[in-house]
């Protein structure tokens, strides 16, 4: 939660000083609360497994937290407002609704860990997916500049037709068994019947004499002996285990919110579920019936954007209040009024849209500042062992570099040789003309679009496994993959050509390969040298990650050091590797600035 506050902050105080429009920055937070509270997890939600935890939105918690309903309520009326209220009046809701956001955060935080059941609702993701797609088609198609005739028409029916069929699938036998996890994955909560209530009570019991009053000292002496262990000196990697530790323990004993290396012992019996400490999952009985305990300490990504949302509403609701804007707002009732209104509504759902993926995006990836902290010491340990670097080593980091050189070289040019052909067929303004050639320029694009999808690494295990490891495997892959990259570049340039020597030659009744030959060529040659050395550039770097999948060169002499424990080598490797990058880079744009 501090990164997002913290984030927050600086992008109010950014606007701020930069005078820009606060009402739009509110919109933003405004729109990114309602979409956090109806689509974002928003915090652990545990069971006696850990197969049985999940972790619901803020609209399946309403049940048992009401107060969750004030902030994006208040989003809502405060961006409806905005469609015809004056800055000043939007500014008032933002503020509220951004206040109310913080409030219910922090609240939510110090309240009750709350037991509930958890029901599917049928058909949300079903629902929703498709209607996201057309709001992309839309985009897409009909959002941007104004269409007219046969290019509306296609927009429509796509923008129509792809969805529905996507929900057809989506809600289809096909679709349940293709993608199973949707069914159902969208729940809402509601507080436990009479009968759980007892099974939480007696499951309460029996974990208490099995094992949990142990767990408790344990845990405490874990927390003593951790502590003692990062008092003493230790190496690197057992630093960066102990400090992973220490962050562990201090995480568990915050979610039951007890303080570290408490041993006060739990209660042996509770009257009722909500007399069992926080941070306890249910009992085995009681899962297995469907009781779910709400970990209101244990923050979701979801969570984290409520903070900055509610942040982002609360700051340029002030701004829009009390900071005067670089440039006066235009009259009100004016075109150039109602257009500001409408830019400001359309950016504030698309940056609100951003930041939640990127919100995804940082969560499903791990992304966290404190695990490179915890790690720090593995990193200096690696550096002080791989250091000074063994210059012996340099003659066997040659020859592989020399090799890596190669196979970027290779695959460049023999991708290069069958991209020039194929795009003269990947070309709109030379494919035109007829029915065969046409299909010559979906068949070539779609060959280009599918090559593309693939990576070069994923073609280099599937060539090594074919063809062996060696170099071999990796140039060929390099030319697999390269060949669509050039291609599409090629024929791109070839579309940007001038017309006319093409037309002039055309009507003077020379053939095609003079056409491309004196009208064409002279024109995208130096283009296409420019791109062929750029990727060449591309494939070097690409080249030395191949090494790693067995594919010859540089990268496999790495790997198989630094599997070895010989890091004084790799870092040679590594310094030639920054060099020579370095080299043919410099080189490159030099002769590119000679071409074009």
């Amino acid at each position: 939660m501090t990164t997002a506050l913290l984030t927050a902050l600086l992008i109010v105080g950014f606007v701020w000083l930069s005078r820009g429009s606060g009402r739009r920055l509110g919109l933003i937070g405004a729109v990114g609360l309602i979409l956090a509270f109806v689509a974002l997890p928003f915090v652990g939600v545990i069971a006696a497994r850990t197969d049985q935890g999940i972790a619901p939105t803020a609209l399946a918690l309403v049940g048992l937290y009401p107060a969750l309903w004030l902030a994006p309520l208040l989003g809502l009326v405060a961006f409806a407002a905005s469609l015809r209220a004056s800055e000043k009046v939007s500014g008032v809701l933002l503020t509220l609704a951004g206040l109310a956001g913080v409030v219910t955060a922090f609240s939510f935080q110090q309240g009750a860990d709350r037991f509930l059941t958890l029901h599917p609702v049928p058909g949300v993701l079903e629902v929703a997916f498709p209607l996201a797609l057309a709001a992309a088609l839309y985009l897409l198609t009909l959002g941007g500049r104004p269409t007219t005739g046969r290019a509306r028409q296609t927009g429509i029916l796509v923008t129509a037709l792809a969805p529905l069929a996507l929900a057809a699938l989506l809600l289809s036998g096909l679709g349940a068994s293709l993608f199973p996890q949707l069914r159902g994955y969208y729940q809402t909560g509601s507080a436990v019947s009479n009968t759980q209530s007892g099974l939480i009570v007696k499951d309460w019991a029996l974990d208490i004499s099995d094992y949990l009053q142990a767990d408790v000292a344990k845990r405490a002496q874990d927390w003593k002996d951790t502590k003692a262990k990062l008092a003493a000196p230790a190496a690197g990697t057992d630093r960066a285990k102990q400090r992973k530790d220490y962050y562990d323990l201090a995480d568990e004993f915050a979610l039951q919110r007890r303080t570290p290396g408490d041993v006060t012992p739990l209660p042996t019996t509770i009257a009722a579920p909500d007399a069992m400490p926080p941070g306890f999952a249910p009992g085995p009985a009681a899962s297995d019936a469907g009781v779910r305990r709400v970990i209101a300490r244990s923050q979701e990504y979801g969570f984290q954007s409520w903070v900055l949302f509610s942040v982002l509403a609360f700051g340029g609701g002030l701004i829009a209040l009390f900071r005067r804007r670089l440039l006066a707002p235009p009259v009100a009732g004016s075109v150039a009024a109602v257009q500001e209104r409408r830019s400001e509504l359309s950016s504030a759902v698309t940056l609100a849209l951003v930041v939640v993926a990127v919100a995804a995006g940082f969560h499903s990836t791990g992304f966290n500042f404190r695990d490179l902290w915890v790690n720090w010491p593995w990193i200096t340990d690696f550096w002080g062992r791989a250091t000074p670097p063994d210059a012996a080593f340099l003659s066997d980091v040659m020859r592989e570099m020399l090799i890596t050189i190669n196979i970027a070289l290779i695959g460049t040019v023999v991708a290069a040789v069958f991209a020039l052909p194929l795009s003269l067929l990947a070309a709109r303004n030379l494919t035109q003309n007829s029915l065969l050639t046409r299909s010559f320029y979906f068949i070539t694009r779609t060959f280009f679009n599918v090559d593309r999808g693939v990576d070069t690494l994923i073609l280099a295990l599937i060539l090594v496994a074919a063809v062996g490891l060696g170099p071999f495997a990796g140039a060929l892959a390099m030319a697999v993959h390269s060949v669509a990259d050039l291609g599409k570049l090629y024929s791109e340039a070839i579309e940007n050509a001038d017309q006319g020597p093409i037309e002039a030659l055309e009507s003077a009744g020379a053939p095609g390969t003079s056409v491309v030959r004196w009208g064409l060529l002279p024109q995208v040659l130096p283009l296409f040298l420019s791109y062929t050395l750029y990727r060449f550039e591309i494939n070097f770097r690409v080249s030395i990650v191949l090494g790693f999948v067995g594919a010859g060169g540089i990268g496999f002499l790495v790997n198989e050091t630094m599997r070895g424990g010989g890091y004084p080598k790799a870092m040679t490797a590594i310094i030639v590797i920054v060099l020579v990058v370095n080299i043919l880079d410099f080189i490159s744009a030099a002769v590119r600035r000679r071409l074009v």
